[in-house]
């Protein structure tokens, strides 16, 4: 058993990439995932975008290694010249590039050119950021969801999800917002679950889980809405861009995942003042 047998029998909906200011509004307020087609077409600066055309590009880039699980966590980030990074894409595989193209944590080595323009249905005032991601293929997430939400733009290859939608998340087994050490590891959006190995006898809710399952294929965008449990795993050499941008109702923030999210970041930002404390106190 793996986490796609969970997927239930409703197909996930396609429409053409929105122009409209409202395109994406009555998905965003049914916290719908929808499949876009036609970015390249509707996002022109993304024509180019390919995997050669980066590595051109780029003169480095931020990379990740392998966990011993096998899975990329999003820690542990480092900065490699793109040479190096395309050996690793050519031989061992053991490296996924995330670097950051608009928003926040734009390297000073990103080319002064890129240009990455915002969908007209993401507000500016929401916007967080825009990541590129390479991957050498099977690069796989852990099943997690996110407080904002995001469009996964398919430039390259191809990945499949499965998303389960925020009223599931008993089923999805957080961690907990008390439990210090998921705080100290960052693992605040992340399942307890083992995506390829599932164990419904450990977490028997998951028997009640019922995803949505497609692939997001070349050229179309993937909308997650905030608290959208997912798991997405690539299938060959993948290029893909996305956008993170919070646009939260007061009624989406009272339920859950995105409750305990709330408590998990008050309970962070406590941790990081006693560090603080503790490290004046240490130097006085």
């Amino acid at each position: 058993m793996n986490l796609f047998d969970l997927a239930g029998s409703d197909a996930i909906q396609t429409i053409t990439f929105p122009v409209e200011k409202e395109g994406l509004a009555p998905f965003i307020q049914r916290r719908q995932p929808v499949l876009l087609d036609g970015i390249r077409e509707m996002l022109p600066f993304t024509r180019p975008w390919n995997y050669e055309f980066f590595r051109q590009a780029l003169k480095s880039i931020r990379i990740q290694r392998k966990s011993e699980d096998g899975i990329y966590h999003y820690l542990g980030f480092e900065r490699i010249p793109m040479a190096d990074f395309d050996h690793i894409m050519e031989t061992t595989h053991n490296g996924y590039a995330l670097e950051p193209l608009k928003g926040q944590g734009v390297s000073g080595d990103l080319p002064s050119e890129f240009s990455v323009a915002l969908p007209s249905f993401i507000p500016e005032s929401g916007f967080r950021v825009s990541n590129l991601y390479i991957g050498p293929g099977g690069n796989k997430s852990l099943l997690h969801y996110d407080e904002t939400h995001s469009l996964l733009m398919m430039l390259e290859g191809r990945k499949r999800f499965i998303l389960f939608s925020p009223d599931q998340s008993d089923c999805m087994y957080p961690y907990s917002p008390f439990s210090l050490k998921a705080l100290l590891e960052n693992r605040v959006v992340d399942s307890r679950i083992d995506c390829q190995n599932p164990d419904v006898k450990s977490f028997p809710k998951l028997n009640q889980a019922k995803g949505l399952s497609g692939w997001l294929e070349e050229g179309q965008a993937l909308f997650i809405p905030a608290g959208t449990w997912h798991f997405i795993e690539a299938e060959g050499r993948n290029v893909s861009v996305n956008y993170f941008w919070l646009q939260n109702s007061l009624k989406d923030w009272l339920n859950q995942p995105l409750l305990d999210f709330w408590i998990k970041r008050r309970a962070i930002d406590l941790l990081d003042q006693l560090r603080k404390v503790k490290h004046k106190l240490s130097a006085a």
